[in-house]
């Protein structure tokens, strides 16, 4: 078909042959009409794949000679397969069985507790609405009844960035519910996405739904992953509504606003801004040491002021990196007192800290530069707010140094195209683009430009 052919060709150029070859023309044409064309994918991946990524384009860009829209019908050969079994039957060829269907929830961690959660001054707000939520005293460490109408605050959306205890208050809050038997699910955002794409693939969506939907409290983590995912956003839309007319309590979380959120519809967007937006901002280097010290305490180690202060100053590229390193000293530590009570030895002395804890130390060397930090620093360097460049803005105060931090994660991470369409929300393709412009004008010397980017570079290896 040759509406078809030349659409291929087109999205060679946007988005690369390697992925047209894998994803497009491995589609086998089962027959077409003027306005119709059928396909065939290997496997509902690839469908899912098509409707992610593709649907939308193939609809604006594929007409026949009379310029009417061609539609197309997608499916997977299992699902082909059971239209025709009777004929399949005839030649001897076996039906493909659908895969057995199974939901494994994300698990939740003992240490997430409101009781361990440390309180600042950005996070006060949601700890004690979601305290209200499960009924949580945080006083008297109780469970009492709700002492107000929360329906004006559903959803909760919390927003952040990286280590400012989005996951740990989903998981608090998910926690406490359970413990007074009410049905409560805590999932990332990429597990409801493979929960859509199994459930699709096995034919149990009635599964699906009954799980996500017959329940008390719904909390998705990282909402922002469901950019470019036609399919799960689709599902995620009737789920919510079915949650929200029941009276269900629904929290979300994402490392931005509402209204920055890119590739995501529109009308999700409405309705994540429907409740209450509160945002989280990072623990200072106190409340850090409050929550080492904290953690430290629920393995009965005495963690020393001094050692504290030292995975301070060394582990900082991230929370996860800095409670990971006091994880590793505890179990270290612990092995090497040869039978000893950890609690009657003292902690370690630096030297002895920085002997366990040496590969750590490399990688966080290795690994100290993040895309957060290179996005931190072209914001400050051009005087402008990291959401600014995360978010949609298309004007030239925020459009550049978007493209710069896309042409650095690129150039000094190596990061993948795909993977920094995804921090930033756009398309791969939008990404190359990014890059190769930045790297064209540093080549052409452009002053202002290569300055910059050098200077960017300068604080940030500093």
């Amino acid at each position: 078909m040759r509406a078809w052919d030349e659409f291929l060709t087109l999205q060679e150029s946007e988005i690369g042959i390697e992925t047209v070859h894998k994803w497009l023309r491995s589609l086998k044409i089962v027959r077409y009409d003027a306005c119709n064309l059928y396909l065939q994918a290997k496997d509902y991946f690839q469908v899912i794949w098509f409707e992610e990524h593709m649907r939308q384009k193939a609809s604006s860009r594929l007409f026949n000679n009379n310029n009417k829209r061609i539609k197309i019908h997608i499916a997977a050969a299992a699902e082909r397969s059971k239209t025709t079994k009777g004929k399949k039957e005839k030649e001897g060829t076996a039906e493909i069985a659908s895969p057995k269907f199974h939901l494994t929830f994300d698990q939740l961690d003992p240490y997430c507790t409101f009781d361990q959660f440390v309180i600042s001054e950005s996070n006060l707000l949601a700890l004690k609405l979601l305290c209200k939520i499960t009924g949580f005293d945080s006083v008297s460490k109780t469970f009492i009844p709700p002492t107000s109408d929360l329906a004006a605050f559903n959803p909760i959306y919390l927003y952040g960035k990286e280590g400012t205890g989005k996951t740990h208050l989903l998981k608090a809050t998910a926690d406490a519910l359970k413990k007074q038997g009410l049905s409560a699910i805590y999932t990332r955002a990429e597990t409801f996405t493979e929960h859509v794409v199994s459930a699709i693939r096995a034919g149990e969506m009635s599964t699906f739904r009954q799980a996500y939907r017959n329940i008390d409290v719904l909390l998705i983590d990282d909402v922002h992953v469901f950019s470019r995912k036609g399919a799960t956003q689709e599902e995620l839309f009737h789920t919510f509504n079915a949650l929200h007319l029941s009276g269900k309590q629904i929290v979300l979380s994402s490392h931005c606003l509402p209204g920055d959120l890119q590739l995501i519809e529109p009308r999700l967007v409405s309705r994540f801004e429907w409740g209450i937006v509160l945002p989280l901002e990072s623990l200072n280097n106190k409340e850090k040491q409050e929550m080492l010290t904290r953690k430290a305490r629920a393995f009965n180690y005495p963690l020393n002021p001094k050692v504290a202060q030292f995975l301070l100053d060394t582990f900082t590229s991230s929370t996860k990196a800095l409670v990971r390193s006091l994880e590793a000293l505890i179990l270290r530590s612990h092995l090497n007192l040869k039978g000893s009570s950890i609690t009657t030895n003292p902690t370690p002395s630096i030297i002895q800290v920085k002997q366990y804890l040496a590969d750590l130390i490399k990688e966080e060397e290795q690994t100290s530069l993040t895309p957060n930090k290179i996005v931190q620093a072209v914001a400050e360097f051009y005087g402008i707010r990291t959401e600014d460049i995360l978010g949609k803005a298309q004007s030239r105060d925020c459009a550049l140094p978007r493209q710069i931090a896309m042409y650095l994660c690129r150039n000094q991470l190596k990061i993948p195209y795909m993977k920094i369409g995804d921090l930033f929300a756009r398309d791969h393709s939008t990404v190359m683009s990014s890059v190769k412009l930045i790297h064209k004008g540093i080549e052409q010397d452009k002053t202002d430009l290569s300055g910059s980017v050098s200077a960017i570079l300068k604080k940030l290896k500093a």
